[in-house]
């Protein structure tokens, strides 16, 4: 076993990755910062250094998923010229982001969680291609709660990005 230098560049990182490890694998409630000094081979005070608690650690993990989950929202939509297509798209990338990672969307429900600017350019799309739709500044939230409430759902009622992409065309249609 190679022994790593205590005083290593990159601590930060290798305490939120394995921190993102350790909820990923177990949820938010089993991260704890010693086992995390345990497995990077440190003291506890050096992961305290730079993460004075565990709320600091996870603000920073929050960050980390929401942006990760807004650059998976945004993949491959501006493919079509299509609205309604780009709508299913942002719909089937959000699905494929819950299954590949349940546990950080659970942690993510835990709190607010504001519509990505790109749903409100999608709804802005999709206002202008079918007029007749509910406001932009109502659809764009409407649309993320109902989103967000699929995902409480998840995996005990199972949707495909089609059935959702429709529901939320009617609910626009209100």
């Amino acid at each position: 076993m190679v022994k790593q230098p205590y005083h290593r560049k990159n601590l930060a990182a290798a305490i939120q990755q394995q921190a993102r490890q350790q909820l990923e694998e177990a949820g938010v409630d089993q991260l704890s910062l010693r086992q995390i000094a345990r497995f990077l081979a440190v003291t506890p005070a050096a992961v305290y250094r730079h993460f004075p608690d565990k709320a600091s650690l996870l603000a920073a993990l929050r960050v980390e998923f929401q942006e990760e989950l807004a650059a998976a929202l945004r993949e491959g939509v501006l493919d079509s010229p299509n609205a309604t297509a780009m709508l299913q798209r942002m719909v089937a990338n959000l699905l494929t982001y819950a299954q590949d990672h349940p546990q950080a969307i659970v942690f993510l429900l835990q709190a607010p969680f504001p519509a990505p600017q790109s749903l409100q350019t999608v709804v802005t799309l999709l206002a202008a291609q079918q007029p007749g739709t509910l406001p932009v500044d109502q659809a764009a939230p409407a649309i993320w709660t109902f989103l967000l409430g699929t995902l409480l759902q998840l995996p005990t009622y199972p949707v495909t990005a089609e059935d959702l992409t429709m529901q939320l065309m009617r609910l626009l249609r209100a």
